[in-house]
């Protein structure tokens, strides 16, 4: 068995002024950007060098499909002479070399193609063949094992928004007011459009590589054995596409709506990953500095309220364009117009009331803020029995855009926690069932690409020439639990979110999920693609951490499951699909202080040693 490492190419390479999709989504969202991240193109030999001293001998890296095909067609000789320099390092180290080709990120002209369409185009499957074919002729001598796409199954939710989620957690994600039926129109129209994009790769690699391995890492949660098969029966026995799109409410409009004391709350409420368990937060309207920590205050709605939640952003949208200085990031754009003609603008007004949220308040008449007195600036005691201050000013300009007066409002002072619950009812104390029937009560809760793969989904989401289509089993585990009492299965949404030190860690069941997994394409070699922790996570540190998953590896192996190679993520810490760098962002064996150290010093975590140490016990 191989050990190794992996890392991604935008999570690592510096930002060149040439746009992916990322660096598009993070600028429109207001994410943090790249930048230098860990100037792995410049680097690289430094981390080969760090991953070989710990014994391993497997280098998982992405290559970025925007610098190798600049334009439609047109392919960079200088970008793939770099990533062959790469490769050969790699190789001269001692390690096997494993390639992904589409991870997370694409160009902007594949977006564009298809009027828009980008990975839902019918074409989009031709033009990730034509870029694996380049791959496989220009660098295919020094490619042991290709991905064709990383976490394929992820990619759905550049399409799809739970309830429970202020924003899509992927690009491009899709425009304004798409209904949850609509969303799912396009979840089963890239579904199929995937396998066939990874079936088309496959083929032309091996067209020009005949033995290439080429497989995907589908990201697997840790269930419980009786649930999954609960879960994947779901998906096994789906009919049609309208018994599929049926399920979309589960996912996007919540059943029933908290209606609290308040309405909103403006209430120097930071948007934490705390706060963000409960309610969903507007874009924001001010930023905190705390303990050197930048905070931003944002609108806080219920869950589900998804039209009150586009009515308050509409507005603090438009109370920007009067108040210069006020912040723009954090925000809940999409990207999705990219390639298409620009959308008129859109106002309040055109709000539906997709949930019922404005309706209430339209008939009430009045708008119910929850606001925290008491902080000068933002909102304090007007002397005559009301308010002032950046907070009850936005709460006016609400109220005059949802119900044509700004002095529509009734303020209800409270503290920031007590605002939290002003707006909640009894009803949250189904907020976790609701998330859970929601993820998992629906297709998206499945492991569908493997499903498919072994020929168990129906035709219309995996066509039947893409079936059995992988050289090897490859897989992501990073989270799961054991039980789903009460608080356990909803804590696995925290994982989506981005939310990873919040996330439950359950490294029991790696080993049957391995089991399983060979169970299901006997013959086949499987690797773990991805497995990891940040610094640490549900009681777990990082070394806890792949020490308990390693030993599970082990008793599979000892199973005589034939586990071909384990790969740690990362050998540095990146930088992560735009969150802030901090602990719940940093998966890296070796520490980099991306944003204070201009010299990007790697230095061993406590985690390196004893990946190291696990690695020499193997031998």
């Amino acid at each position: 068995m191989l050990f190794g490492v992996a890392t991604a190419d935008h999570q690592c390479e510096a930002y060149d002024g040439r746009d992916d999709i990322r660096d598009v989504w993070e600028r429109a969202r207001g994410l943090t950007p790249r930048g230098d991240a860990t100037d792995f193109w410049n680097r690289y030999r430094e981390d080969v060098d760090l991953a070989k001293a710990l014994g391993c001998r497997a280098f998982r890296l992405s290559l970025s499909w925007a610098r190798l095909e600049t334009e439609p067609g047109v392919w960079s000789d200088d970008a793939f002479a770099h990533y062959r320099q790469v490769l050969q390092y790699m190789r001269d180290a001692g390690m096997a070399t494993i390639v992904t080709l589409h991870h997370n990120t694409w160009p902007l002209h594949v977006q564009a193609a298809g009027h828009g369409g980008g990975m839902l185009d019918a074409g989009f499957p031709a033009r990730l063949a034509s870029y694996a074919a380049q791959v496989a002729q220009r660098l295919g001598d020094l490619v042991d094992y290709y991905l064709t796409l990383n976490e394929p199954n992820q990619l759905v939710y550049g399409y799809i928004k739970g309830f429970w989620m202020r924003a899509y957690a992927e690009p491009p994600g899709l425009p304004p007011f798409t209904s949850g039926e609509q969303q799912m129109d396009a979840v089963l129209r890239l579904i199929p459009n995937l396998f066939r994009a990874h079936h088309q790769a496959r083929q032309a690699i091996q067209d020009i590589r005949p033995g290439a391995k080429v497989g995907t890492n589908p990201l697997v949660l840790g269930l419980p054995q009786w649930l999954q098969h609960l879960i994947d029966r779901n998906a096994t026995h789906l009919r049609s596409p309208q018994h599929a799109r049926r399920q979309a409410a589960r996912v996007s409009q919540t059943p029933f709506l908290q209606r609290g004391r308040a309405d909103i709350a403006i209430a120097q409420l930071a948007m934490s990953p705390n706060y963000m368990e409960h309610v969903l937060f507007s874009e924001p309207y001010y930023i905190a500095q705390v303990d050197e920590r930048v905070r931003p205050y944002a609108v806080a709605v219920p869950i589900g309220s998804r039209a009150l939640l586009n009515a308050v952003d509409y507005a603090v949208r438009d109370f920007k364009k009067t108040h210069p200085g006020m912040p723009v990031g954090h925000n809940r754009k999409t990207i999705a117009d990219i390639g298409r003609p620009a959308s008129a603008n859109v106002t309040v007004s055109d709000v539906p009331d997709m949930d019922r949220s404005l309706q209430a308040i339209r008939r009430r008449g009045v708008l119910r803020v929850a606001i925290h007195p008491g902080i000068e600036g933002l909102c304090m005691p007007d002397g005559a029995g009301g308010y002032r201050g950046l907070e009850p000013d936005i709460a006016r300009h609400i109220a005059k855009l949802v119900l044509g007066s700004e002095d529509a409002v009734q303020f209800i002072p409270r503290t920031p926690q007590e605002s939290l619950q002003a707006i909640r009812s009894w009803l949250q104390v189904f907020d976790g069932l609701r998330k859970s029937i929601a993820m998992f009560g629906t297709l998206l809760g499945t492991n569908w690409w493997n499903l498919g793969m072994a020929g168990k989904l129906p035709q219309f989401l995996c066509p039947s020439e893409c079936v059995g289509t992988l050289d090897y089993v490859g897989l992501d585990y990073y989270w799961g639990i054991p039980s789903i009492w009460p608080g356990k299965l909803e804590r696995l949404a925290a994982a989506s979110e981005f939310r990873y030190g919040s996330a439950p860690v359950w490294p029991g069941v790696l080993e049957q999920i391995l089991r399983s997994a060979h169970g299901q394409f006997p013959g086949k070699p499987i690797i773990v693609i991805e497995n990891g922790c940040v610094t640490s996570a549900d009681g777990y540190t990082r070394e806890k951490y792949l020490a308990a998953h390693i030993q599970q590896v082990r008793k599979a192996a000892d199973h005589c499951v034939p586990i071909e190679a384990y790969l740690c993520w990362s050998i540095t810490s990146n930088r992560e699909w735009g969150l802030p760098f901090d602990d719940n962002s940093d998966f890296g064996l070796y520490h980099i202080d991306l944003d204070h150290d201009p010299n990007l010093k790697r230095v061993a975590t406590p985690a390196a040693g004893i990946y190291g140490d696990l690695i020499h016990d193997e031998k």
